[in-house]
């Protein structure tokens, strides 16, 4: 006769009912480093989220994370508390203090839940897991606005200003010699909010960083995560080995660094930004697949 021990029931947590004891806590961790990494001070016990401005009941962000893989939590927990962020919809001082501190930035496709996303309709597609938004920089954290906000002050207004703050923000920057092929690659890192947004403006970025224009051909980049931009202009014969290199880059830095954007690889050209990586979902893979145009780009320069 065979005996079998029943299986112990999970133990829920007192608070976070939805979630057991070691869920719970481990929702509550991601929670205090979301706001350490913006450099916002919480306290979070049992359900309660505590800050200056007031305080967050967490029970549906864990309802929310109960029904997901938890490998997917910090990027919900991010986009949550951003959405509430961005959905503060004055700054202190008006419409010239606004001006001031606003700079485009550059989000994720998915940062805004389907539950809020029409409050942020002025947003615009740049590419494949890239939006375009407006954020004011304020001293405690780093406000996203929404359709209100916009409104107030004028969004040709607010992008204007957005674009030359942008321009203007310092950044650090490292020249590397790829692994593969010896490509040259530009890294771009700082402790700015705003160091990957710098794809919106890669032109003026670029004539910063290498002192000349972008070549007619443009430049590949990823921006893996906020505070890291990578570069390579399309000048040189290891065009192969930037694209293998920067790839394989924009994958380990979002994937290790807070402030996670995209793990792709694009393209710029003249303006506009194309994706250059497909991800199958289901088989978990990335692969790089250029449009015919860039295709022809990278073999006149490999001189095949």
């Amino acid at each position: 006769m065979k005996f079998f021990r029943a299986k112990e029931k999970p133990q829920y947590d007192p608070d976070l009912t939805n979630l057991t004891v070691d869920q719970a806590e481990h929702l509550r961790q991601l929670v205090r480093r979301y706001h350490a990494d913006i450099g916002v001070q919480v306290t979070v016990s049992g359900q309660t989220l505590r800050r200056a401005e007031g305080t967050n009941n967490l029970y549906n962000l864990a309802e929310f994370c109960r029904r997901t893989d938890p490998s997917d939590w910090p990027g919900i927990v991010a986009r949550h508390f951003g959405s509430l962020t961005g959905a503060a919809r004055t700054v202190p001082g008006g419409a010239d203090e606004t001006l001031s501190r606003v700079y485009l930035r550059l989000v994720a496709d998915d940062a805004f839940p389907a539950e809020i996303a029409s409050a942020f309709s002025y947003t615009r597609p740049v590419a494949t897991g890239l939006l375009e938004a407006l954020s004011v920089d304020l001293p405690d954290t780093v406000r996203t606005l929404d359709d209100k906000a916009v409104a107030e002050v004028g969004l040709q207004r607010l992008r204007a200003a957005g674009r030359a703050n942008l321009i203007a923000d310092p950044v650090e920057y490292d020249v590397l010699q790829g692994p593969t092929e010896g490509s040259t690659l530009y890294a771009v890192h700082g402790d700015s909010m705003f160091v990957a947004s710098k794809a919106l403006v890669l032109d003026d970025l670029a004539r910063a960083v290498t002192g000349r224009e972008l070549p007619e051909e443009g430049a590949l980049f990823a921006a893996p995560s906020r505070e890291y931009l990578f570069f390579h202009p399309l000048a040189e014969a290891g065009v192969a080995g930037a694209v293998n290199d920067l790839a394989s880059m924009a994958l380990r830095v979002h994937q290790e660094n807070p402030g996670p954007l995209s793990p792709r690889l694009y393209w710029w050209h003249k303006g506009e930004v194309t994706n250059l990586t497909r991800i199958d979902e289901a088989e978990r893979s990335f692969s790089i697949e250029p449009p015919d145009e860039l295709m022809a780009v990278l073999r006149r320069l490999a001189g095949s």
